[in-house]
């Protein structure tokens, strides 16, 4: 029969698994933060420019490509 631990032993390697797994979850939750607040940006530069297109469109007037002078020009 194998001979376990001390008491104290498996304690101190139970509350280093903690340590590194409160390191880990508290890494991980600063990675969600930082994407969170990415995907929130990003979220509203598509609306500002769905908005910006639905202007863009709906104001335009008709125009005739062959009346417009070529950029070289």
């Amino acid at each position: 029969m194998p001979v376990s631990p001390l008491p104290e032993v498996r304690v101190e390697n139970v509350e280093s698994l903690l340590m590194h797994l409160q390191r880990d979850f508290d890494s991980l939750s600063e990675v969600i933060w930082r994407q969170q607040a990415e995907i929130d940006t990003l979220k509203k530069e598509v609306q500002r420019l769905g908005e910006r297109f639905a202007t863009e469109v709906d104001g335009t007037e008709e125009r005739d490509p062959l009346a417009e002078q070529p950029p070289h020009y």
